[in-house]
């Protein structure tokens, strides 16, 4: 028979109970308090905090002097964006090998009927899709640098393997795989972005590391020109294409790993002034470095955040197109507008540089003539983007056509703009990396979507992928619309908000270091 408990039995459970809680307490104690503008009042311990929430007592009070500044900035670009820069053009030239290769033998050497190659295109992102979340959560528990070189090395071997394909099964899964490892490649861009520059930054640099994958168009279209123009090896040029950006992506892999740093205050590069600063210069952007706790409420906020939906459409707007162009933009180029093998390789190049020159220009103007308010800018750069879908759809003279398609290239821009959004416009680190995973798998629906539009029985000219592809970016301008409107609309309720609470709000301090998210931080606001 079991009896009852002791009364010191149980008051010694009591005890242990509040020894523990204690200890919890201990463990965690309250950093700072912050009032939310709907009057919730919310704490943050250490396990809420951002990575820099204790750097960041170091900088209280620090003036930032502007000549150390605009050097750190100089160091910081030096550093960053060119690994940054690289990796973001190798991961296109990855991409587009399949552009190239297809008019280089692969399809008959694989034996592949055209159907089956849309499903290279589309299989790529079957992967990215299904690991598209796991990796943004890597990310987050992870170190940033070590996480992403990983990954960049496995995708490079992944790449090599392409050139051991005999048929098109084993070549599909090689697809699946590479976009498994994509997965990393975008988010972790964002988040460098995020930690690395200011809001007011963060467009222009956007568009630098995103405008160079042109770059990467101009080289593996000029290594493709080369490798089919002297047709002369062991292997087929299509299966060398493949074995040499594979082995320049795990250079680049083995680079980052070793050269970037997980977040700024650990900068190899930085003596501890100007890490200082790094932590002052960030904190305006209410965002800090991040924090490696999934944190369940700010998932929630993110799927009931307009703002996720827009980017989920937006990002699926801009890929069906890119998915399309990608895999089939070399296809046009010799079925449509009857280019030969070689034209076609190198009027590649044309775009790349598009690619690199028009996102500068855009960010440039965007500062010069619209006060950084990047969406009005984004949104005249996706209509002149419409109107040339329309050259591309109906006209007949092949100059107006080529014009036509060559604006595709001048979207990398609005896509910047719409990725530095989700950088500077999304607070809370698990939200971030949220609205990151849903935009990113919009991009992976759009690029499954894409080569699917392109049916074997409408070549040479693919006239209902070419509609797919204006209606595409029509959606696409509907959405920065209603991107900037949200923005500007809540800007205005927060401040209205505040200026009705007068003296009796007062801002928490560090407030900027908390990991709240966007809606959650009261001193938050929209960037346009």
């Amino acid at each position: 028979m079991i009896g009852r408990p002791s009364m010191a039995h149980s008051l010694s459970q009591q005890e242990e109970k509040d020894t523990k809680t204690s200890i919890t307490e201990v463990k965690s104690p309250v950093l700072t308090t912050v009032l939310s503008l709907e009057g919730e009042l919310i704490e943050i311990n250490e396990k809420d905090a951002d990575q820099a929430f204790q750097y960041a007592l170091d900088t209280i009070n620090l003036e930032l002097d502007p000549d150390v500044e605009r050097k750190l900035i100089r160091k910081i670009d030096w550093m960053i964006l060119p690994i940054v820069v690289a990796l973001m053009s190798c991961q296109l030239m990855d991409k587009t090998t399949n552009s190239y290769a297809s008019i280089m033998g692969l399809q008959s050497d694989l034996k592949m009927t055209g159907q089956v190659y849309s499903w290279v295109g589309s299989s790529f992102y079957f992967g990215y899709l299904v690991f598209e979340f796991p990796a943004n959560l890597l990310l987050q528990r992870f170190p940033l640098s070590k996480t992403l070189g990983t990954a960049v090395i496995i995708w490079g071997i992944i790449l090599m393997c392409h050139a051991a394909c005999f048929s098109s099964a084993p070549f599909l899964l090689c697809r699946v795989l590479l976009g498994v490892f994509e997965g990393f490649m975008n988010p972790a861009y964002i988040l460098l972005t995020s930690q690395w520059y200011k809001k007011s930054e963060q467009f222009m640099r956007s568009c630098i590391w995103f405008g160079f994958q042109g770059f990467g168009t101009i080289l593996g279209a000029g290594i493709a020109y080369a490798l089919a123009k002297y047709d002369n090896y062991a292997l087929a040029s299509w299966r060398l294409l493949y074995v040499i950006t594979g082995s320049i992506t795990i250079f680049l892999g083995i680079l980052s790993i070793v050269h970037v740093p997980d977040i700024p205050v650990k900068a190899w590069f930085l003596n501890e002034t100007e890490k200082k600063y790094c932590v002052e210069r960030i904190r305006g952007n209410q965002q800090g470095f991040g924090n490696q706790r999934f944190k369940k409420n700010q998932v929630i906020e993110a799927f009931t955040d307009l703002r996720t939906l827009l980017f989920f459409i937006y990002g699926m707007s801009y890929a069906i197109p890119n998915g399309g162009f990608t895999n089939f933009g070399s296809i046009l180029l010799k079925g449509d507008f009857g280019f030969s093998t070689y034209e076609a390789l190198l009027m590649n190049m044309p775009g790349g540089g598009i690619d690199i020159v028009i996102p500068f220009l855009v960010a440039w103007l965007s500062l010069k003539f619209f006060k950084g308010d990047r969406l009005i800018i984004c949104f005249i750069v996706n209509t002149l983007v419409i109107v040339g879908m329309c050259l591309l759809n109906f006209t007949n003279n092949k100059g107006s056509k080529l014009t036509g398609y060559l604006t595709f290239y001048a979207a990398t821009a609005v896509v910047s703009g719409m990725v530095s959004c989700i950088s500077s416009n999304t607070a809370g680190h698990t939200k971030k990396v949220t609205v990151n995973t849903l935009f990113l798998v919009g991009y992976c629906v759009g690029n499954i979507i894409g080569p699917q539009s392109f049916r074997a029985n409408q070549a040479p000219n693919y006239a209902g992928a070419k509609i797919a592809m204006l209606v595409s970016f029509c959606a696409g301008d509907v959405c920065i619309a209603l991107m900037y409107w949200l923005n500007k609309r809540d800007n205005k309720i927060r401040d209205a908000k505040r200026e009705a609470l007068g003296s009796e709000y007062t801002p928490a301090e560090n407030v900027e270091f908390s990991d709240l998210t966007d809606k959650e931080n009261p001193e938050f606001r929209y960037s346009l």
